[in-house]
């Protein structure tokens, strides 16, 4: 083929190509896992010991690296999670009669003393049930079924980094990509740890000479072309052309649920609404330390920055001689209404608010990363206001 002609060409999707291409798994998918319900585990991994019968899975090191780097930091966050919610149960130790003396000996009263002391009861109960569930968890460091299951699979599939390179010429050589945003990776760069690990694993697919379809739950934008619901539509070109003119063979970025589904037709409902939630239940940490939410903290923290949202939409307001009559709902239409602010920033007020206030409420908890998203955006609006009010 020509060489100008590599820029005309059309790969074929993935979904025709996982009839006969070799499959590559990224990290994403393997963590997931400690997310998903036991039976989307099976039918991944049942999928994935089909493919190794066939000889067509391959699994790079450097997702073996980094998926036992951060399994036990999922199931921390796991833990985590549970000692929230523990932290959440309240029991209120003063009698009941204490606040209505007035009502001592009555009927109504005495229900209600009953009611309280089987609340206690049943309190003491789910925390005690919780705190064992905890523990189960702790089994997971030194007992864990799916760790033995991709032991197993692992074996033989791995693909090694190209002979000769280390892992400081693959950086090196990382680092000289993302200078010219060449993909994968460069969305990674401000990252203090791994953030050359998506070119490893691109450098150890391109050793491959057959057609390969990547799966994986990353949507950056350094890996796939998205629409504007942020879901994957095909592997960014510059990928597909690379691969093509080292190989001469198509490559393929695939969702784990499009991978799911397409590979086996008795896909339940719980696997589907698994798979389907997968970018909104996973994320990889890549520090030594778990990050978690501090709960206190947080949720002061983002009560802290909604107020101020509040006082600098008032502000805005008076700035513009625009009246709200003290509703912040309001008050946000009127500024998108006189193009002061956009649709995209009210939403994500009115957000922020929502999430603050089910905090508040008890519906969500201070370790959701939704909690994380508002802090972070709010403070990104509050400056974006400030910046407009100063002007």
């Amino acid at each position: 083929m020509k060489d100008w002609k590599r820029y005309l060409y059309q790969p074929k999707p993935a979904s025709e190509l996982l009839k006969d291409a070799t499959i590559v798994i990224d990290t994403n998918v393997l963590l997931a896992a400690y997310q998903w319900r036991e039976v989307t585990v099976n039918k991944v991994l049942t999928t994935l010991q089909r493919l190794k019968g066939e000889d067509r899975l391959r699994i790079p090191l450097q997702v073996i690296k980094e998926f036992s780097k951060n399994r036990t930091k999922e199931i921390k966050q796991r833990m985590n999670d549970i000692d929230q919610v523990i932290s959440k149960l309240q029991r209120d130790k003063n009698p009941i009669r204490e606040r209505v003396p007035m009502l001592e000996g009555k009927d109504i009263l005495k229900n209600i003393e009953t009611l309280q002391e089987n609340h206690h009861s049943a309190l003491k109960e789910y925390k005690d049930g919780l705190v064992e569930l905890r523990d189960h968890l702790k089994k997971l460091f030194y007992e864990d079924h799916f760790l033995d299951s991709i032991l197993e699979i692992a074996q033989e599939t791995i693909i090694f980094p190209p002979d000769g390179k280390t892992d400081k010429d693959l950086i090196k050589e990382a680092e000289e990509r993302f200078k010219n945003k060449i993909p994968p990776g460069y969305k990674d760069n401000p990252k203090e740890e791994n953030s050359s690990g998506d070119f490893i694993i691109w450098s150890s697919i391109l050793q491959l000479d057959t057609d390969v379809v990547f799966v994986s739950g990353d949507k950056k934008s350094d890996w796939v072309y998205k629409d504007n619901n942020e879901n994957p539509i095909v592997a960014r070109r510059e990928l597909i052309e690379e691969f093509f003119i080292q190989t001469g063979k198509d490559f393929a970025h695939i969702t784990p649920k499009d991978f799911i589904t397409s590979l086996n037709s008795d896909v339940s409902e719980d696997v589907r609404e698994d798979l389907s939630n997968y970018k909104t239940k996973f994320k990889v940490e890549d520090s030594d330390e778990l990050t978690v939410i501090e709960p206190v903290n947080s949720q002061e923290k983002l009560d802290k920055i909604t107020r101020r949202i509040f006082e600098l939409v008032e502000d805005l307001c008076q700035k513009e001689e625009l009246k709200i009559e003290g509703d912040i709902y309001k008050a946000l239409n009127s500024l998108v209404a006189n193009n002061i602010i956009s649709r995209k920033t009210r939403e994500e007020i009115e957000t922020i608010i929502k999430i603050n206030r089910d905090i508040d409420l008890g519906l969500l908890g201070v370790n959701d990363f939704s909690v994380g998203w508002a802090i972070s955006k709010g403070t990104h609006c509050i400056n974006n206001i400030t910046k407009y009010l100063q002007n």
